[in-house]
């Protein structure tokens, strides 16, 4: 029987990223799995803007801890045992999500996504995104202001005139906030966040505020969406009766998070799960046939619990703080 496996991440330098996932996280930039960074001169240090935790795309996928096996590998012998009987898969048979922690040390582009209907060879992208650290000069871009015009928002939002009408607020550790497909958004400065989205790498930049990298523009107008808000578009959690909170369950996903002191059981219903340590760390213990295994969490790690294991159970090493994730309402 498949059993529960971790992942290796793989970097990627961003023009927005910085040192953060190693400073607050402490990830070590230092090791694993890099992407190259076009014109990075000979010894000049990355800026690691994101460390993808899971991930299944065309042009990598996630390796199991240890071994050459892949993600993709595994799908391909039997998708129902790591995903489920009726979950549907990503584009081209793919994992239907990914996890990422970014560190947006500079703003992100203003930028859009679109969703499962107007992707182009790919899925939409539904996102939603859990502040773990924040500078107090934070900032993240959701949507506009009331009373904006949505030509004048059009006309005006390659340039700066635009920032007026988008709206912005200063995030606090532990906010979580969905953006749904066609929000117009920015994320940071000075955020570090851990992400769940859709398998998609459908994101059309609007403005990259002077930085000069290609722009989006066309595409993005077939997709954005006028979202108006005039509070913080943070979500609120629901209290679940085994002791974790339901942050958000959308059809594409379901997320929570579990901070405990204490043992606690995990049932997959048949359907995958994957486990990813915000902080602290412990075991995940589960059986097969006759015999008991388990697996060491350690801070940062993620680990996918395939559908064919129905249940797990977390054992704190003092405690743990962990987001689990599986399939959405869809």
């Amino acid at each position: 029987m498949l059993e529960p496996f971790l992942l290796e991440r793989l970097l990627l330098p961003k023009v927005w990223g910085g040192s953060a996932l190693q400073d607050e996280l402490g990830i070590a930039l230092s090791s694993g799995a890099v992407v190259s960074e076009p014109g990075r001169k000979l010894g000049e240090p990355l800026a690691i803007g994101e460390s993808w935790e899971l991930f299944d795309r065309p042009e990598g996928s996630s390796k199991l801890r240890g071994t050459e096996m892949t993600l993709a590998d595994l799908l391909r012998q039997d998708s129902d045992a790591v995903v489920g009987k009726g979950v549907q898969l990503g584009h081209n048979g793919a994992f239907p999500v990914m996890l990422k922690f970014l560190d947006a040390q500079q703003g992100s582009s203003l930028q859009v996504h679109p969703d499962d209907r107007q992707a182009r060879g790919d899925m939409g992208k539904d996102e939603c995104s859990l502040v773990l650290a924040a500078r107090d000069d934070a900032r993240i871009v959701h949507g506009v202001v009331p009373g904006t015009d949505r030509d004048e928002f059009f006309a005006k939002w390659e340039t700066s005139a635009v920032e007026p009408m988008l709206y912005s607020f200063a995030p606090k550790v532990g906010d979580f906030v969905h953006v749904p497909p066609g929000t117009p958004h920015s994320i940071g400065p000075g955020l570090v966040v851990f992400e769940v989205q859709e398998n998609s790498d459908q994101t059309y930049r609007i403005n990259d505020w002077g930085r000069g990298r290609r722009t989006q523009v066309a595409e993005a107008r077939e997709v954005a969406k006028l979202v108006v808000n005039d509070r913080p578009p943070v979500q609120l959690s629901t209290s679940l009766p085994d002791g974790g909170e339901l942050l958000i369950a959308t059809e594409h996903f379901v997320v929570r998070r579990y901070e405990l002191a204490r043992r606690i059981e995990l049932a997959t219903s048949g359907r995958y799960l994957t486990l990813t340590v915000l902080d602290g760390g412990g075991r995940l213990q589960w059986t097969n046939g006759a015999n008991e295994s388990s697996l060491v969490l350690k801070k940062c790690d993620t680990v996918v619990v395939p559908a064919c294991v129905s249940m797990v159970a977390v054992e704190p090493d003092g405690a743990i703080d962990f987001v689990a994730c599986d399939p959405g309402t869809g």
